[in-house]
């Protein structure tokens, strides 16, 4: 709890598609007297140990070199092993940090679907998208159970990003503690089997589902899991062989404030037969 309690990090990603990560150092030391050190489990990003203004005032910013995004956030998009040229759907993509990741990780090149059911969060994935140079982004308001029934092509990869308690961002969100309830958990696992379920149709055979909160409560993730894998047979755990940051011995991806000085994320990759 501790850690949950210090002040987080401010992390950058490096806009591949424009800067180098070295570049963009460089660019933040000479421009906005930023000095920063490359985070350790992902070759984009960026811990600002010194930094002069809020990130959305550094030119760097402003002109679409970076985002601010922690490296839990990196990992979990990493973790989807998005390829250039594929059809990927972010299925909870607001504020589009993720989607725009993946972006960079396509190349700029396939299509992305991103996917929100409120038109001032889906804005901000646009927003982000042409500050970023990033062209392969198609918006859809809604939500991925409503995608179901009209959209036809199937997908190599989809990202469940799904909506959570936020027990693993406290240290970002203090007043998430006294605003909880016992009763949020359950409520919050209901619509989350719900999103899985639903975005996991939208995977072609031999396609990829990476499912993610930013909680560690099992009810949010394990049993999500557990329980979508014994009502589909079809579908199994597909840990990477090879992992910036090793996954733990069940294939899960788990970050943590006090062991990795990260956001806490809970995630996990599954592959469609």
């Amino acid at each position: 709890m501790r850690a949950m309690n210090e002040r987080p990090p401010l992390t950058v990603r490096a806009n591949t598609l424009r800067v180098s990560r070295e570049a963009l150092a460089a660019r933040l030391a000479a421009e906005d007297r930023v000095a920063t050190r490359p985070t350790t489990w992902t070759p984009e990003g960026l811990v600002a140990e010194r930094a002069a203004g809020a990130p959305g005032q550094w030119r760097a910013f402003v002109d679409g070199a970076c985002a601010v995004q922690d490296e839990s956030s990196m990992l979990v998009a990493r973790l989807l092993e998005a390829r250039p040229g594929e059809t990927v759907i972010d299925a909870c993509a607001a504020p589009g940090t993720k989607t725009t990741h993946l972006a960079q990780l396509m190349d700029n090149r396939g299509r992305i679907v991103a996917l929100d059911p409120q038109p001032a969060r889906l804005h901000r994935v646009s927003a982000a998208a042409a500050r970023l140079g990033v062209s392969i982004v198609q918006t859809i308001e809604g939500t991925v159970q409503e995608l179901v029934s009209s959209y036809a092509p199937r997908a190599d990869a989809v990202l469940v990003d799904a909506p959570c308690t936020n027990l693993g961002v406290l240290r970002r969100n203090p007043e998430v503690k006294w605003r909880r309830r016992p009763e949020d958990i359950a409520n919050s696992a209901a619509r989350q089997s719900e999103i899985l379920g639903a975005a996991a149709t939208l995977v072609k055979a031999g396609g990829r589902l990476v499912y993610a909160t930013c909680s560690p409560e099992p009810e949010e993730n394990e049993a999500i899991i557990a329980a979508f894998l014994r009502a589909q047979p079809a579908w199994r755990l597909d840990a990477p062989a090879d992992f910036p940051l090793p996954l733990e011995a069940d294939g899960y991806l788990r970050t943590r404030p006090d062991r990795h000085g990260m956001d806490g994320f809970t995630a996990v990759r599954l592959r469609r037969a």
